[in-house]
C-alpha cells in the first residue's frame, strides 16, 4: 500500500474549504499540497504528523503544512473544525511584502501548535476559525469576501503574534530521512488496514506482528512510538467505536453488538464499554436515542 495523495474539493479560483469532522473514524496516512488547520471543538483528538504522534485537547489549534503526511486515529466523542487552503488564496497581495519573507516560509517556520502560543494569539486564532466556518456554512451574501478578510487577519496574527518554532528546522531533508519517515507511515497504514479487515476476529499482537514481519517486541515499540498508544489499546478503542455505531444505528441485542464489534464475550464488551464511557452499552443507546 502507498500513502495516498488527497485532492481536496476546492475551487481553483477560491482554493479554500472548511468542514466539521467527528472522531469516530480512522483516517489513513495521506498528504496534500494545501495547508490544513485543525481546531478541536469537542473532546480530545489523536493524530500523527509525519512520524510524530500528537494528542490535541478541546480548544487547541494545530497547523499542518502542505506536503506533511498525517493521519487521524479514531478519537471517540471528539469533533474538529478543519480548514484547508492553498497559498494561491493570497496571491493578490503575496508580492506586497517583497521577497524577504515569503508566505511559504512563514507557514514553515511558525510554531504549529497553539499550545506553544501566547494566550492572546490562540484566542484570536480560534475566534477567526469560528467566524470563517460560520460564514462558509451559512453562506450569506458576501460570505466569500468576509472569509477572505478573516483569512488575511489570520496571516497577520501569525506574522505578529505566533512565535516561530523553537525547533530549528533543516532547510532540506535528506533522501534517507524522507524515505525512513515514509516507510514508517506505510507500515502504519498496513496495520490500520489489517485491523479494519479483521477486527471481528480474535486478533492478537503476535499475529499482527507476524503479518508485518516483525518480532512482537519491535512491533510494540514501533506502534507505541508512532501512535502514542499501545496496539491493544488501539484495537479496543477501534472496536468500541464500531460498537457505538451499531448501538446508534441497529436494534440488536447486546450479545450481537459485542460479536459484531469483535469482542470475545458480552461480559468483556460490557466491562470495557463502561470503563471507557462511564455507562453501560444499553444506557448509552437509551441516552443517545433520548429514551433515558
Amino acid at each position: 500500500m502507498n500513502i495516498y495523495l488527497e485532492i481536496p474539493d476546492v475551487d481553483k479560483h477560491f482554493p479554500f474549504r472548511s468542514l466539521v469532522c467527528g472522531g469516530d473514524d480512522l483516517t489513513y496516512p495521506h498528504w496534500h499540497k494545501e495547508i490544513e488547520i485543525i481546531y478541536v471543538t469537542k473532546g480530545s483528538l489523536n493524530l500523527g504528523i509525519n512520524d510524530v504522534p500528537i494528542r490535541m485537547e478541546q480548544g487547541e489549534v494545530q497547523f499542518i503544512n502542505g506536503g506533511d503526511v498525517h493521519y487521524f486515529l479514531a478519537s471517540p466523542d471528539s469533533e474538529r473544525v478543519v480548514i484547508q487552503f492553498d497559498l494561491n488564496f493570497f496571491q493578490e497581495v503575496a508580492a506586497l511584502g517583497g521577497n524577504d519573507y515569503p508566505l511559504r516560509d512563514m507557514f514553515t517556520e511558525m510554531e504549529f501548535s497553539s499550545s506553544s502560543w501566547p494566550e492572546g494569539a490562540a484566542a484570536s486564532m480560534k475566534a477567526l476559525i469560528e467566524s470563517i466556518y460560520e460564514e462558509d456554512t451559512q453562506r450569506r451574501e458576501g460570505y466569500a469576501y468576509l472569509i477572505k478578510a478573516r483569512m488575511f487577519e489570520m496571516l497577520t496574527v501569525i506574522m505578529r503574534e505566533v512565535p516561530k518554532s523553537r525547533v530549528k528546522k533543516q532547510p532540506k531533508f535528506s533522501e534517507d530521512t524522507l524515505s525512513q519517515s515514509r516507510e514508517t507511515l506505510e507500515r502504519l497504514e498496513r496495520i490500520f488496514s489489517y485491523v479494519e479487515q479483521h477486527y471481528q476476529e480474535a486478533i492478537t499482537l503476535n499475529e499482527v506482528a507476524g503479518y508485518m514481519g516483525f518480532s512482537p517486541y519491535y512491533f510494540t515499540k514501533l506502534f507505541k512510538k508512532n501512535t502514542g498508544m499501545t496496539f491493544v489499546a488501539f484495537l479496543t478503542e477501534y472496536r468500541l467505536n464500531k460498537a457505538k455505531w451499531i448501538l446508534l444505528n441497529e436494534d440488536l441485542p447486546m450479545s450481537a453488538v459485542a460479536e459484531a464489534a469483535g469482542f470475545g464475550s458480552g461480559k468483556t464488551f460490557h466491562h470495557l464499554f463502561k470503563e471507557a464511557t462511564g455507562i453501560s452499552p444499553l444506557k448509552y443507546r437509551k441516552t443517545i436515542s433520548g429514551n433515558n
